[in-house]
């Protein structure tokens, strides 16, 4: 597993910030590899119901956050049913064989927002050295299910000088369907 290499003073995610405004007071959050909470602390601000899961969680007593304690690379038993969450949130986290399982853990209706390293930030930064923790070219979009619907994408240089692929999604029962609360994200502001 990749270490975490944020602290918990850092900011949260950029691209988690970004969709806040889609997270209603209440919403069921699965966050995973919560790391030191530094995205968590976002998500309970929210008012949002947060399961953070992780193999070291911080364990920051926060109003509306349960801690998981768990390997979700060891397999086994999933612990979370299927349409249990109303979002799922990964930052700087990769294990290809759960993505069909975060995909089943989220209500139709629900919002998957993930972000991770690729390939280029290893040929130039140099880590993640591990292949298994970094993504191809375009390889999270071909991570979502078919027929999701792609709020936002991006793969490439951050403004802080990291290469990530990005993607928001929703997980719809119609195909194209855009829910009233998204077409805010399309407006100017």
């Amino acid at each position: 597993m990749a270490r975490d290499t944020s602290t918990p003073a850092d900011p949260p995610s950029a691209w988690l910030a970004r969709f806040a405004p889609l997270i209603a007071p209440g919403a069921r959050v699965l966050e995973i590899a919560c790391g030191n909470g530094r995205n968590t602390r976002l998500l309970a601000r929210l008012g949002a119901a947060v399961t953070a899961v992780d193999m070291n969680p911080a364990l920051e007593p926060l109003e509306g956050v349960r801690y998981l304690t768990a390997d979700l690379e060891a397999g086994g038993c999933w612990p979370f049913e299927r349409n249990a969450f109303d979002v799922v949130v990964g930052v700087h986290y990769l294990w290809r064989p759960i993505f069909p399982r975060l995909f089943e853990s989220l209500r139709t209706g629900g919002l998957f927002l993930y972000e991770t390293f690729t390939e280029e930030q290893f040929r130039i930064v140099g880590r993640p050295s591990n292949p298994e923790h970094y993504l191809r070219t375009g390889e999270l979009l071909t991570l979502v299910p078919a027929g999701w619907r792609i709020l936002a994408y991006e793969d490439g240089l951050t403004d802080h000088g990291a290469f990530y692929q990005r993607i928001a999604a929703r997980r719809c029962a119609v195909k194209n369907a855009l829910p009233p609360e998204d077409v805010r994200l399309c407006q100017p502001r």
